[in-house]
């Protein structure tokens, strides 16, 4: 989608980008796994029962959860309470919270059809009952452990409850009361309540085991169901702290996990065809109008994963799609073997890849720098999964000598400067086309990509007196740059053609060094060979891309370099500059005129 930037007077592609929550559409052909769990979990004669959805993060967890509360809610008689025990106040028990959320939502759905007796009002009073004392207790003993007491009002509101007692008020006497309640006749229409649990594996220890204990302990009755997504390692983990110091406290972490989850489901690992599929399916997206348009893309690869075909993108109708969105899909048939071997297949972590990936793109757009999409996802392969590989290859530009090592490197050879430790990654980088070494634009991209990796390189091919200077003059100290502006009378000409020459190109891949780099274009072309050879390369910068601050520089009230009027001049008459900027130049020639 193109749109208008009235700032910068051009067109450029909106970015693309995904959202990193969990996704509601199912791009993954996880309802395969989600239906045998909704299956398990309805079963009489698996009631009660707990599910472990055990997946590393990104994986995918979250979603499958979503979808098997989409297929839950759909049918009769089924109550679904979704938790996220990550979320809970530190402050007060997590038991307590669990258990108050799934009460909660019985008595939401009994209360829909009104008339209660007050025998099925009382029970609930009295399990609220509990959970507020057992809330109000947590309260006091965390508030006098960090040195303060609790509100008054805080403790009065949990055990307020109309007067009413119980006896032996405590969550102790909950389960009982709580199986008692779901056996009553009012609630023969509930045939299950079934609580997905998400996050546990965020959560601090004491919040997992309590978590745990909620559901081992209190809510394990008969109409319960629990269906918990964790990384099975970390919750483990989490439970050995219960058992520390003991040297086999990670051994009973792992027996306890085990003994309260009875159905274990691993989340499905995308193959490199499945990779492919939902980067395919992620591009597709942003080229349709809605997920409705999508469908038939979701359908083709489920009925391919269904009838057992390896490539569940073989057959897939083009039909339709623009230039744009077949381009996209070579794309991702490109990234597809990459990012399955060095991402395994992590939905989460492809999508963050695309979403650095499109981002660079729009700046690297931005900045000029024309790249094709298949070249520009190269090297963001490298930057992003080698980095040690990457700052090889900022060196070889350092040195000036990338276009001959790239060269080596994609002819099979092994390039000077290149370490034992990278070497057998580039030479499989080099692998992937499209090859570089004679890639337009490509010095550029890398030292934006330095830049933005806080790797700014400004020395890039400059010997090491020019080097200095051309640090010094993008310093981000501006006593430095000043000092650096002040000397350059008494830098040898040489040098001060070299940087002025690299500093140009900078500026042309970094506009905002504009205003940094102002004072010594300034005083460059007080010499007029370098204002000679700098006539060139500003005259080539893209007027609309020019800022203020430089034209301010360039042409000073009094004694303008005739040169870098003329640049101005051209500038001016492309009827490209922003506003400010040329109406700055037409004041500033103005003055320049009447001052000669």
């Amino acid at each position: 989608m193109r749109q208008k930037n009235d700032n910068r007077n051009e067109t450029y592609v909106t970015t693309p980008l995904w959202s990193d929550n969990p996704s509601a559409l199912d791009l993954l052909g996880f309802a395969d796994v989600t239906l045998p769990i909704s299956d398990a979990v309805l079963r009489d004669k698996l009631d009660p029962v707990t599910v472990g959805i055990q997946g590393d993060w990104g994986s995918g967890k979250t979603s499958m959860l979503r979808l098997l509360a989409a297929e839950l809610r759909e049918s009769p008689g089924v109550v679904v309470v979704e938790t996220h025990p990550w979320e809970y106040d530190p402050a007060t028990d997590p038991k307590a919270t669990l258990i108050a959320e799934v009460l909660a939502a019985v008595h939401a759905e009994v209360d829909k059809r009104g008339g209660l007796s007050t025998t099925v009002r009382d029970k609930f009073k009295s399990l609220a009952k509990r959970v507020r004392v057992s809330k109000a207790v947590k309260l006091a003993i965390n508030t006098a452990l960090s040195g303060g007491l609790p509100a008054i009002a805080d403790v009065l509101g949990l055990f307020n409850d109309e007067a009413e007692t119980v006896p032996d008020p405590t969550l102790q006497g909950f389960r009982q009361e709580f199986k008692e309640l779901l056996a009553m006749d009012e609630l023969k229409d509930i045939q299950r309540v079934v609580v997905l649990v998400d996050d546990l594996d965020r959560c601090l220890p004491e919040t997992v085991i309590a978590t745990l204990e909620a559901v081992k302990l209190f809510l394990s009755v008969p109409k319960m169901a629990f269906v918990m997504a964790a990384d099975r390692r970390a919750v483990a983990h989490a439970v050995a702290t219960k058992y520390e110091p003991s040297p086999q406290a990670l051994e009973l972490g792992r027996e306890y996990l085990e003994k309260i989850v009875h159905i274990p489901v691993p989340v499905p690992a995308l193959g490199e065809a499945d990779t492919r599929a939902y980067l395919a399916l992620l591009m597709l997206q942003r080229h349709l109008d809605d997920d409705t348009a999508l469908a038939p893309y979701i359908e083709h690869c489920d009925e391919r994963r269904a009838a057992g075909k390896a490539d569940v993108l073989k057959g897939l109708s083009q039909d339709g799609l623009d230039g744009d969105a077949t381009d996209d899909l070579q794309l991702a048939a490109m990234l597809a073997p990459v990012l399955y071997e060095r991402l395994h297949g992590n939905p989460r972590k492809l999508k963050r890849f695309l979403n650095a990936y499109w981002m660079r793109a729009t700046v690297a757009g931005r900045r000029g720098i024309e790249l094709q999409p298949h070249a520009l996802a190269k090297l963001m392969v490298l930057e992003e999964l080698e980095d040690t590989a990457f700052k090889a290859v900022l060196g070889w530009l350092r040195e000036g000598r990338l276009s001959e090592r790239l060269q080596a490197l994609e002819a099979g050879q092994s390039p000077d400067g290149a370490g034992e430790a990278v070497l057998g990654a580039l030479k499989e980088w080099a692998s992937i086309s499209p090859a570089l070494a004679e890639t337009e634009g490509l010095d550029s991209y890398l030292r934006l990509a330095a830049s933005l990796r806080s790797q700014v390189g400004a020395e890039v091919g400059l010997r090491a007196d020019v080097k200095e200077l051309v640090e010094a003059l993008l310093s981000q100290r501006q006593a430095e740059r000043k000092g650096a502006v002040r000397d350059l009378p008494s830098v040898p000409q040489d040098a001060r053609l070299l940087a002025v020459e690299y500093l140009i190109k900078r500026i042309r891949s970094n506009p905002d060094d504009q205003g940094k780099l102002g004072p010594a274009f300034a005083k460059f072309s007080e010499d007029p060979d370098v204002a000679q050879a700098m006539v060139p390369g500003l005259s080539e910068l893209s007027p609309e891309r020019i800022e203020p601050a430089l034209v301010v520089s360039l042409l000073p009230k009094k004694n303008a370099q005739p040169l870098m009027r003329g640049v101005v001049r051209k500038w001016l008459e492309s009827e490209r500059m922003d506003a400010g900027a040329a109406e700055i130049a037409r004041k500033g020639l103005a003055d320049a005129a009447s001052a000669s």
